[in-house]
């Protein structure tokens, strides 16, 4: 008899053990699952994060008269005084074996004959203008793409060579911005010069 009390008695003791076990195991898989969605949800936060604080790479800078791709900032030259345009139409026009007159002539016909300036009297110009333009002109001159993107760079340094004598800036200035300066500001920035004094602005500074 004391061999089946025993018996009985581990039984009773069990079952609680059992049934215990069972309740807990769906409160295991709910904190699991709960788990697993507040990860989710965390990295999906993160990701949107990330997106939002990246800048987009697919905004188009509008372009403007005045030498180059236009942002927000002002370009360092929009404030250089005349001797600087007068010093770069001169380098580019000897570099070119060409006259300044020839080269504004050469705009007037070719760019400025089928645009309409502004009520202000500018032209508005942009890269694929000052490229194409200045092709054309390399190419009535026998002269080629990488010879006449030379002659330009040659022009920017001589005209900031100008400034830095005169005071007007430093030597660490002018290098900066030409360093900063893409083969589009360097067509532009030409470009405009020579508008300045063919009819594409109000008036020249020469």
């Amino acid at each position: 008899m004391s061999n089946q009390e025993e018996q009985k008695s581990d039984l009773l003791q069990k079952k609680p053990q059992r049934q215990t076990g069972r309740r807990l195991m769906p409160l295991l898989i709910s904190l699991g699952v709960i788990v697993i969605l507040a990860g989710a949800l965390v990295a999906v936060w993160r990701v949107y994060a990330t997106n939002s604080a990246s800048p987009s790479t697919n905004a188009t800078p509008t372009q403007t008269a005045k030498g180059g791709s236009s942002s927000s900032r002002s370009s360092p030259w929009d404030n250089y005084p005349p001797v600087y345009w007068q010093t770069l139409r001169a380098q580019f026009a000897q570099g070119m074996n060409m006259t300044q007159p020839q080269i504004q002539e050469n705009l007037r016909s070719t760019y400025l004959a089928t645009q309409t300036p502004t009520n202000s009297g500018r032209v508005e110009i942009n890269e694929t203008a000052a490229s194409k333009w200045l092709s054309g002109l390399a190419q009535t001159q026998g002269i080629s793409q990488e010879q006449i993107h030379t002659i330009e760079a040659t022009a920017v340094q001589q005209a900031h060579a100008v400034l830095v004598d005169q005071h007007v800036l430093t030597q660490q200035q002018a290098d900066k911005t030409i360093h900063e300066m893409s083969q589009d500001d360097l067509n532009m920035h030409i470009m405009d010069a020579f508008l300045m004094c063919s009819g594409g602005k109000a008036s020249c500074d020469d």
